[in-house]
């Protein structure tokens, strides 16, 4: 599931139907949220529109299969 704030300018993308139970933000504009086991639960893009940096995130070829074709830039 993909779901977009325009008034945040805030993109998440859920990878998976987990309990987050952990929060790491990768930088100030990348926020990934872990499960229990681990695994990626979901990633947030913030200033979404200025385009989006996959590189460095887990789950990449993932995250990539599933904005593109969206209005975003992706960095890879």
């Amino acid at each position: 599931m993909i779901t977009y704030s325009e008034t945040a300018d805030a993109l998440y993308v859920q990878l998976k139907d987990a309990e987050v139970v952990r929060v790491t933000p990768v930088d100030d504009l990348r926020i990934v949220d872990y499960a229990t086991d681990g695994s990626v639960v979901g990633v947030e893009f913030l200033a979404a529109s200025e385009g989006l940096n996959l590189k460095g995130l887990p789950e990449i070829a993932r995250l990539e299969e599933l904005i593109r074709g969206l209005q975003f830039s992706i960095a890879v």
